[in-house]
């Protein structure tokens, strides 16, 4: 019986998920709140089980060693960010803040770099897939980054105006771009369609041996 039941419900936010595909409705958030909730409450339990108490059961041992003396720094961080919710002396936390948004705009660049952009020139540098394939992707690389530049300066009526050269290849990098993720969005709606068909049929051959 517990089995149908779990089958049951399996079912049921299945097709709550995805009925997405329809449009936005009030059984999708359904499903989306449940699963987000039931997400962080496993990630908090995570959270306090293989993080809080082991750092509250090493310090109860000896609060002498360098191994527990370390655990200060993000403890303090950690609660000068909830301070944020205090109107009053909610700025205590904005180190906390600029430290994450520091950090992770850093780890971003260089992945950026060292997983994008480097890879790229090396693979030009050996001409690997032909001369006229590396030129290609540089070129498109090069003005799909340009898109992101806002580089101008004021005429004489005193509008902001780019060159027509740099309009040129700015609405060409977009066009790269809106292809791009026109390509990535067909792809998550085809995965989408996959995994459906996947789970419906996973669920009949469930139901079918309950029923046999």
């Amino acid at each position: 019986m517990s089995e149908l039941a779990g089958l049951l419900i399996g079912v049921v936010l299945t097709l709550f998920i995805f009925s997405y595909l329809l449009g936005d409705n009030p059984l999708y958030k359904l499903a989306v709140h449940i699963l987000v909730g039931m997400s962080a409450a496993y990630a908090a339990i995570v959270a306090v089980d293989q993080v809080l108490l082991p750092i509250y059961r090493q310090l109860q041992a000896d609060t002498s060693q360098a191994t527990s003396l370390r655990w200060l720094v993000p403890a303090i961080f950690a609660v000068l960010l909830i301070l944020k919710r205090l109107p009053a002396i909610g700025w205590l936390g904005n180190s906390t803040i600029a430290l994450l948004v520091g950090v992770g705009a850093a780890v971003a660049l260089t992945g950026a770099v060292s997983g994008t952009l480097i890879p790229q020139i090396e693979a030009f540098g050996r001409l690997d897939g032909g001369v006229g394939q590396q030129i290609a992707i540089a070129f498109f690389t090069a003005v799909t980054l340009l898109s992101f530049q806002f580089i101008g300066r004021k005429n004489e009526e005193g509008e902001w105006s780019q060159p027509v050269w740099f309009k040129g290849l700015t609405h060409l990098g977009r066009g790269v771009l809106m292809i791009t993720f026109g390509a990535l969005f067909a792809g998550v709606l085809n995965t989408g369609i996959i995994l459906l068909s996947e789970r419906i049929a996973y669920f009949l051959n469930e139901f079918w041996q309950l029923l046999t």
